[in-house]
């Protein structure tokens, strides 16, 4: 075989020849079941299984089974293409509910041999989980088992075995088909090697039956059991996902589990060829350098966490009687005051403002969220009871004003309470890891304090996820604050009393200069003036 690697072509020839697959059968250590199965999709939550195929392989000998089952719901059109089963072929058909016991009785104690094993186990352990029973196996997948023997080879799909091996499929893609497909692979093999290499590289894999097929057998084994963050990649190194965990070895095995109770995991983990990860300091250092990777590569799994291209607030200064609508644009998030929470888009803030209103029965029409059709008009709130009645002159200005700040208090956004960028330290067993923070802005973390400041010129924004996990633990982490020089730092601006209107400008403090600026220092035009 051209394709054996030479590793394995110095391994001595199969000690014994077995003169067919009965004596082979015989010769077993443990009995084994070649299994496959066709479905209604991909998804294990909510795909059904459509046919079973098992190839039962012992000392008692070869025993054959399967059988089309009906999924209770419809097959897709592709899906009857490739497998060549219709609706009406499993209308009327058993169910898996009623031949799960019997199933179950085939499988139990045998090793689980399938192809892309964690499609097949994956499915039947959701589908006897409905059936109101637990199933485990030991787990052997023939796709690393071809890798194992034959790394040389550029394809380990079925099609391809097939064709290396020449073996002779009686169909494709139908489930008892298939599985005597894998049961010829494994007399092939046992045509090439001893029994003994096969067993070794058998239980290798079993003991890593949890890793998904596209990923090396030593994928995890230098996985830390330490706080950090772990990043999925697919074909291309494309990102797939980021996660964080204090466990890092325990998190990412959690993905592997094989359990499947939620049908992204199962699409996740097929999609994975490499994982990464880096070590944090503690459960601080792992959330911010979580949100930071989600916003900086966008994996395509992490829907949370990712980066608004604006971000709006609502302004509240002692003299204005309602809030306004600013934008960080032209607004300091970081360090002016009297800003109440951050919102995505100008319509999530109005949404926000307008529930305010219904909960604490404020005057939408004085909020400028309702249009009356003349002044002094009642809203319709008022109509309806549901406003004290400032529209209308029965609650005063002043009233209304401090019912609407003690209404949004919850969500203001606290200052930046330094006067520039901070280091603290985050330690965790032998390691310390310090954090690097400014106006709210993680700008990453090093391994001691003086390369921090290699830190300060980093690009940055305020993100309202790194804010809050922040502000929510500064209480843990203030007295552990180590002050750092900055390139350029800036008083917070403010409003003249008198702006009348939502694009007054803001007047600034003289800013205190020690250097050139940063692009990220650079005040935004129009919040200072230098």
């Amino acid at each position: 075989m051209q394709d054996i690697s030479p590793s394995l072509a110095d391994q001595p020839p199969a000690e014994a020849t077995y003169a067919d697959a009965q004596s082979l059968a015989a010769a077993l250590s443990r009995p084994i079941v070649f299994v496959d199965l066709e479905t209604t999709g991909a998804d294990a939550q909510h795909d059904r299984i459509t046919e079973i195929g098992v190839v039962e392989v012992g000392p008692d000998g070869i025993q054959e089974w399967d059988t089309l089952l009906d999924p209770g719901t419809g097959i897709p059109p592709f899906i009857q293409r490739l497998t060549g089963i219709t609706n009406e072929m499993v209308r009327g058909q058993p169910t898996f509910a009623s031949i799960a016991e019997t199933l179950a009785e085939r499988l139990q104690g045998r090793l689980f041999v399938a192809h892309n094993a964690r499609f097949d186990y994956g499915f039947l352990k959701n589908e006897f989980r409905r059936a109101g029973l637990t199933f485990r196996a030991d787990v052997l997948c023939t796709v690393r088992l071809s890798r194992s023997l034959f790394p040389s080879a550029a394809k380990h799909g079925l099609d391809a075995i097939v064709a290396r091996f020449g073996l002779e499929p009686r169909a494709r893609h139908r489930a008892l088909a298939d599985a005597e497909l894998l049961w010829q692979f494994w007399q092939k093999i046992h045509a090439l090697y001893s029994v003994e290499l096969i067993a070794a590289a058998t239980q290798a894999l079993i003991r890593r039956a949890s890793l998904p097929a596209g990923l090396e057998e030593t994928a995890l084994d230098d996985v830390p059991d330490t706080a950090g963050v772990y990043l999925f990649y697919g074909d291309n190194e494309a990102p797939l996902y980021v996660g964080k965990s204090v466990h890092l070895r325990q998190r990412i095995g959690a993905h592997f589990s094989g359990d499947y109770r939620v049908g992204k995991d199962m699409r996740l983990a097929r999609l994975v060829r490499r994982v990464e990860w880096r070590e944090t300091g503690g459960e601080i250092g792992a959330l911010l350098l979580e949100a930071s990777l989600v916003k900086s590569m966008q994996p395509v799994h992490n829907q949370m966490l990712r980066r608004n291209t604006r971000l709006y607030t609502w302004e509240l200064p002692p003299e204005l009687p309602v809030p306004r609508l600013r934008s960080d644009i032209d607004t300091d998030f970081s360090r002016r005051g009297h800003l109440y929470g951050a919102f995505p888009s100008r319509g999530a803030a109005h949404a926000w403002l307008r529930r305010l209103a219904d909960e604490h029965q404020l005057c939408q029409a004085t909020l400028s969220l309702e249009k009356t059709t003349r002044a002094g008009s009642p809203c319709f709130a008022r109509q309806i009871h549901r406003c004290e009645g400032a529209c209308v002159g029965l609650e005063s200005f002043r009233r209304h004003r401090a019912r609407i700040a003690a209404a949004m208090a919850e969500a203001e956004l606290k200052p930046w309470p330094f006067g520039g960028p901070v280091a603290w330290p985050e330690v965790s067993g032998t390691q310390t890891w310090w954090h690097v923070v400014e106006d709210w802005c993680y700008l990453g973390s090093v391994r001691t304090r003086e390369d921090a400041a290699a830190l300060l010129a980093a690009p940055a924004r305020f993100e309202l996820d790194t804010y809050q996990i922040l502000a929510s633990r500064l209480p843990q982490w203030m007295p552990h604050v180590v002050h750092l020089r900055s390139t350029r730092s800036f008083e917070l601006a403010f409003y003249e009393a008198s702006a009348p209107d939502d694009h007054a400008r803001p007047t600034a403090l003289r800013p205190r200069v020690s250097g050139k600026p940063t692009a990220r220092q650079q005040p935004s035009p129009g919040l200072f003036n230098d």
